[in-house]
């Protein structure tokens, strides 16, 4: 019994949803590594642990209008992020579907990261742990999301030389028509 491997002609491949893909998945990285950087930068210079800055933002005038702020801010935040996830995911079942090759092996990596971030997330409660077991959860879960920028950078990076390469056979494609 022979099996035949199905090729996917590139003027059918879907191109234009694989380079969406591959810019929305890259502003998802890039938002997430901003994000730590920017906590990190705020942790070292201490401004968290500022009570004087802390009595000022939740006292005195105006404290209706910056909780307003701060509230609308952290819910656009979180529709941005889930609003990206969700197209990664889309889009990575579109081109998952239609696309072949390095597409597809690039779609289906964004494809599993989109997916665990919407519907699998990581948190602890470090007063109900004790120290050294905290301490290994706080490692598992910077590997983890380690891992997870390297599985996106990488799917990036697969997507990118499959679209490189469909565009080669658009391009071929269009001079033998000639």
């Amino acid at each position: 019994m022979t099996s035949t491997m199905r090729r996917v002609p590139a003027e059918e491949q879907p191109l234009r949803p694989a380079i969406a893909l591959a810019i929305i998945s890259l502003l998802t990285v890039l938002m997430a590594v901003v994000g730590v950087a920017l906590v990190t930068v705020l942790a070292a210079t201490g401004l968290f642990e500022d009570a004087e800055w802390g009595q000022d933002l939740l006292g005195g005038q105006g404290f209706a209008v910056r909780l307003i702020a701060v509230m609308l801010l952290s819910l656009a935040v979180i529709a941005v992020t889930v609003g990206t996830k969700l197209a990664a995911a889309i889009l990575g079942i579109i081109v998952v579907i239609k696309g072949d090759g390095k597409l597809r092996i690039g779609a289906s990596l964004l494809l599993a990261v989109a997916l665990m971030g919407l519907f699998f997330s990581f948190s602890m409660d470090g007063s109900m742990l004790s120290g050294t077991f905290e301490s290994v959860l706080s490692v598992l879960a910077t590997l983890a999301q380690l891992v997870q920028w390297g599985v996106s950078l990488a799917g990036i990076v697969i997507l990118g030389l499959g679209i490189r390469e469909v565009r080669r056979a658009r391009a071929g494609y269009a001079l033998d028509l000639r």
